[in-house]
């Protein structure tokens, strides 16, 4: 999920407007093993209608029986940090232990416990089961054998919305693999082709997942992923973007990929997410305002490279305060740092930079400095007087 991608717009609308209706229903996506047949598109006023009525009501399942023998994984417990925790989970999946697949994602989803660094578990839960391996490179037949273990789960609880929601998100990461992860004219017509239909599988899955009575917040955060591959008219995606923090105010994982199809490499206009920054930090109040204020401003920071990453028109002394309240709240983690160190450096800060290059020492991230060389000129800079 940390792969940067680079996709120019107008070019993206255009690679749609090429698919008839006839070439998506006829296309063969590979998954599994086998051949997957791409349902036939889906009418956005159908979509649409299941997005309203998602969740409403929740009907609480059943809770799956505890696991006497397992660790416990809230507060402050062996995997509370992320890596760590993820690895843990896909474990599980390899050892196609779904029971304590559906025991651990009932219960982070139930206590809403998060990482150190904010992230919610739900969220790196699924993180941990949506591809064959988040540290590397994976090929056709890795992708193939992922799918076909989810699709086991699947089979396994099939009144399980985790299971088919992690299908569903499976689906679009495999398009995003066969895209790759270039700027939009390096992309050949078979990675726009794959890319659409994994869209359009992730979709069919989702919309299967909501007839089931479990209800998972996850369940819109692959939606709008949907909704920005498929370039969906923005009165219908911001209509699900607010369905999505009606069900969950707090799951700031909603703000984060909803401000990212405001980019203008996607669908905004200048100044749209800045707009948005401030309506919905204004609306939480804080400290949630101001730590959602600081996860939009990390989108603007890190757009691919710098000549794009900008954080004109937000104001750094919110930023910094969301982040002072992250930290007082969740602690921070090595993602989080790197994020605000890019930051501070944007914004010309010194004093914040570094002091949280002290603390990263060498542990710089790829999903947010260009190059390694990149972090340490960064890092001397902030070292002068």
């Amino acid at each position: 999920m940390a792969t940067r991608i680079c996709v120019a717009p107008h070019v993206l609308h255009r690679r749609f407007r090429v698919f008839t209706l006839c070439t998506l229903a006829g296309s063969i996506a590979a998954s599994c093993g086998r051949t997957q047949a791409v349902p036939p598109p889906i009418p956005i006023n159908s979509v649409m209608q299941v997005v309203r009525e998602y969740g409403k009501p929740v009907v609480p399942r059943a809770s799956v029986p505890p696991n006497p023998g397992g660790p416990s994984l809230t507060g402050d417990g062996p995997y509370d940090s992320d890596g760590p925790y993820q690895a843990h989970i896909a474990a599980m999946l390899a050892q196609s232990d779904f029971a304590q697949l559906e025991r651990e994602a009932q219960q982070v989803r139930a206590s809403k416990s998060r990482l150190k660094g904010g992230v919610w578990k739900l969220y790196a839960l699924y993180d941990a089961v949506d591809t064959p391996s988040p540290n590397s490179d994976s090929s056709n037949s890795d992708w193939e054998t992922h799918i076909l273990a989810v699709k086991k789960w699947v089979a396994a609880y099939p009144s399980s919305a985790t299971a088919r929601i992690a299908l569903a998100q499976s689906y679009l990461n495999h398009g995003w693999a066969a895209r790759g992860s270039g700027y939009s004219n390096t992309v050949p017509e078979s990675g726009w082709n794959l890319l659409s239909q994994g869209a359009e599988l992730a979709k069919s899955t989702l919309l299967d997942a909501a007839r089931l009575e479990e209800k998972c917040p996850y369940w819109y955060e692959s939606m709008l992923v949907v909704a920005r591959i498929e370039a969906w008219p923005k009165r219908d995606a911001r209509a699900l973007f607010d369905a999505a923090v009606a069900f969950e105010p707090t799951y700031y994982h909603f703000y984060r990929e909803y401000a990212n199809s405001l980019l203008p490499k996607w669908y905004g206009e200048e100044g749209e997410i800045q707009a948005f920054a401030e309506e919905v930090s204004k609306r939480l109040g804080d400290p949630d305002g101001s730590i959602i204020y600081f996860e939009i401003a990390s989108m603007l920071a890190c757009q691919c490279d710098k000549e794009m990453d900008s954080l004109a028109r937000m104001s750094w002394p919110r930023v910094k305060k969301g982040y002072s309240d992250l930290q007082r709240l969740y602690g921070t983690s090595t993602l989080k740092m790197n994020r605000f160190a890019y930051m501070s450096v944007l914004s010309g800060d010194k004093i914040p930079a570094r002091d949280t290059f002290t603390t990263l020492g060498d542990s710089w991230s790829e999903s947010v400095w260009p190059s390694a060389e990149h972090f340490e000129t960064a890092k001397r800079w902030a070292s002068t007087p």
